[in-house]
């Protein structure tokens, strides 16, 4: 049940009259949105890297840049989401780094040095262009472990610590805001598995958790799941 999790945690995030645009990869972006959109009636607009246009449906399929996972939608080409962007007209983006930091920084590079790196990871492609440039940016990470939430990243693929929107990570474990008064990212929501300590217990840069909420998936949520992932392929990110 994590994706399902961690899918309702984003949905959560989502607001009325947001453009939300989701990249390569990206199920549990897709779940969350579609669930915001169509279980919970949010006023969104949904776009993306398969180049549909706030689609009437999706069913998921092993890329999310599969223009034939979505039905009934008109085009809207990277480049013009991408100036959207630009002009401050795009609110949402997600990205699924595998180290955060304390500061906002992301690494989707390399883990150890950049000339010698133990780990060659996927890279950025726009990262480091529309990571301040969006709204509202929302990490997501399914191995919350002092080894992805780290207080240094390896390598800065991007990072928000210079801009002034909101930054939110949602993990196996819960949801957390970074606050830029405290500098300090706090815990919003926990899981049924989780709770303070065991957030804390696994990152490696002090967080702040009191007062946090609980994310709860409904039946109702798990029937539009199953609905929009009929073949069940969320479950491979689960043993990743």
């Amino acid at each position: 049940m994590i994706i399902e999790h961690v899918s309702k945690a984003i949905s959560l995030l989502l607001e009325d009259g947001e453009k939300v645009y989701i990249g390569l990869n990206s199920i549990p972006a897709i779940l969350g949105a579609f669930l915001a959109r169509d279980v919970y009636n949010k006023k969104i607009r949904i776009l993306g890297v398969a180049e549909a246009d706030n689609p009437k449906s999706v069913s998921i399929s092993p890329s999310t840049g599969n223009p034939f996972y979505s039905e009934e939608a008109p085009v809207m080409i990277t480049a013009d989401s991408f100036d959207l962007f630009q002009k401050g007209l795009l609110d949402v983006m997600f990205l699924g780094p595998v180290q955060i930091d304390e500061e906002t920084n992301v690494n989707l590079s390399v883990i150890g040095s950049y000339e010698k790196p133990k780990v060659r990871l996927t890279g950025g492609a726009a990262t480091a262009y529309l990571m301040p440039l969006a709204k509202k940016v929302i990490l997501w990470n399914l191995k919350h472990s002092k080894r992805s939430l780290v207080k240094k990243v390896d390598f800065i693929t991007g990072t928000a610590k210079y801009s002034n929107n909101n930054v939110f990570l949602v993990t196996n474990l819960g949801i957390m805001k970074y606050d830029r008064g405290f500098k300090r990212w706090i815990v919003t929501h926990v899981y049924p598995w989780s709770n303070c300590n065991v957030i804390k217990d696994n990152t490696d840069f002090d967080i702040i958790c009191e007062n946090v909420g609980k994310v709860e998936v409904t039946q109702e949520d798990l029937n539009f799941i199953n609905k929009v992932d009929p073949y069940n392929l969320r479950s491979a990110l689960e043993g990743l």
